[in-house]
């Protein structure tokens, strides 16, 4: 499903994973959280195509899936993969 902006994005990706990281399998009991600068705490959707490789699927619900934050930036920082 493609939708409007990232914010909205982020939280179906996370919605539909039921709040839980797919990589450290952590449940969240908590929606997608957006602090006062736009910035995601706790869960986090992260796009599994790249958005510099496919900006098409930037916006795209199935080209994402849901993070716990801290795992989301030790992907970010090669010491985590992702496997999908």
């Amino acid at each position: 499903m493609k939708v409007k902006n990232m914010e909205e994005w982020h939280r179906i990706v996370c919605s539909e994973a039921n709040y839980q990281c797919q990589l450290c399998k952590k449940s969240f009991n908590y929606p997608c959280y957006f602090d006062e600068n736009g910035k995601n705490q706790y869960t986090v959707g992260h796009h599994i195509r790249r958005r510099n490789v496919r900006p098409d699927l930037i916006l795209e619900t199935s080209n994402g899936c849901c993070l716990g934050k801290k795992c989301h930036d030790l992907l970010h920082a090669g010491k985590l993969s992702l496997d999908v």
